[in-house]
């Protein structure tokens, strides 16, 4: 076989075994903690009444969400890039749906897919400060999925202890340790106007950065993590 075969196998075999090896710590690690959630009032009485929100949170805090939310119809848009499609086989198989797409590649047909999947009653989730950063900075989309649709935002996030926290990571991304406490703070829907404009779009973000700040805030509490120790 020639190397450049074997080559190509290999990396098809670690392609494989990177998103199950994934997927197994997405569910064994929860499995493990005591999870306290709060705020699901929020969801029920939303999906009882037949009304849609856009999820909204921030990048680093997405390990216990991805858990603990599943069974729930959520789609979120994943890039087009080699390591999208990881995660994409990652989320398809924790049974969430996937636009494909991002803000700087593909994001029309993104947000089209995002759109569709609605008709289908998912709710679609946007880490809003990725894929790239600024690290908490919100970006435009789910504020103009939520406009443009007539429908809130709905902020969420999670914390853990003790946990890893990857300090070079650009999000501070924050890995739960087994046999620990976790939490999952689910917030108030943020309702918006019909104005698109430049203006008026900033001004909405920083209320979703605020309030996601200030929920993450309270999740870190509750579980008595410091960020900065």
């Amino acid at each position: 076989m020639p190397s450049s075969e074997k080559q190509g196998n290999r990396a098809g075999l670690a392609g494989g075994l990177v998103p199950l090896m994934v997927r197994f710590l997405l569910i064994g690690i929860p499995a493990t903690m005591r999870i306290r959630r709060e705020g699901m009032e929020v969801l029920n009485s939303m999906r009882d009444s037949g009304r849609l929100g856009v999820f909204a949170f921030f990048h680093g805090r997405q390990f216990l969400l991805m858990s603990c939310l599943r069974g729930e119809k959520i789609s979120t848009m994943v890039s087009l890039s080699r390591d999208g499609e990881a995660q994409a086989s990652v989320m398809r198989a924790l049974g969430y749906r996937i636009a494909r797409g991002s803000a700087s590649r593909g994001a029309a047909r993104g947000f089209i897919g995002l759109v569709k999947l609605m008709r289908w009653g998912y709710w679609p989730a946007f880490a809003v400060d990725g894929p790239k950063g600024p690290i908490n900075e919100v970006k435009p989309g789910a504020v103009f999925l939520a406009k443009r649709e007539g429908i809130p935002v709905v902020p969420i996030t999670s914390s853990a202890r003790p946990c890893r926290i990857f300090r070079k990571a650009w999000d501070l991304y924050l890995l739960p340790m087994p046999f620990g406490k976790g939490v999952v703070l689910v917030g108030d829907p943020i309702t918006f106007d019909d104005d698109l404009t430049e203006k008026a779009m900033a001004r909405d973000c920083r209320v979703v950065k605020e309030e996601l700040l200030r929920l993450q805030e309270k999740a870190d509490r509750m579980v008595g993590l410091r960020i900065e120790d």
